[in-house]
């Protein structure tokens, strides 16, 4: 009896690589090229042209806009996390879609970084935790007591040198 010789095939699959299309070429090309393009048109905006400083400055304006109305309603909030940041930056940049000057994509930039960097905005709003606020209730509470404690015994003391 003849034993089949059978040969193993790799776990992947076939072994042959396949390699990208020509079409396929053709698109990622054509997206790098698109990308260096966007590229040197906004350096040209906000560097090259002749009203640079301009449009830097328009651009500074309403970014620093965007995030003073993400501050002020962050403020309103008694517990701050970074939930309720997404919905204050996300309500705020509805609120500047469709305004001259400022395009989805700056939004959209705006909008990750200020999402990113939730635990600023936190620190910046001046919005303590619960803990924190728990802790600096004791602290003066120990404090007054410590203070009525003295007090007496100074009005004793007082009292004791007078007679």
């Amino acid at each position: 009896m003849a034993t089949k010789k059978t040969t193993k095939k790799s776990a992947g699959g076939s072994s042959k690589k396949k390699g990208l299309t020509n079409v396929e070429k053709a698109e990622i090309g054509a997206g790098v090229l698109a990308a260096a393009v966007a590229a040197g048109a906004a350096g040209y905006y906000f560097y090259g042209s002749d009203k640079a400083s301009k449009h830097r400055k328009a651009a500074s304006a309403w970014a620093k806009g965007l995030k003073k109305d993400v501050l002020k309603r962050a403020k309103d909030l008694n517990k701050i996390d970074a939930k309720a940041v997404g919905t204050i930056v996300d309500e705020a940049v509805a609120a500047y879609q469709g305004v001259r000057g400022v395009t989805a994509e700056d939004l959209k930039a705006a909008a990750k970084e200020l999402k990113k960097n939730w635990q600023a905005i936190k620190g910046e709003t001046g919005v303590a935790s619960s803990t924190a606020r728990k802790t600096t209730k004791k602290t003066v509470t120990a404090a007054k007591k410590g203070v009525k404690k003295v007090a007496r015994a100074a009005k004793k003391a007082a009292k004791g040198a007078k007679r």
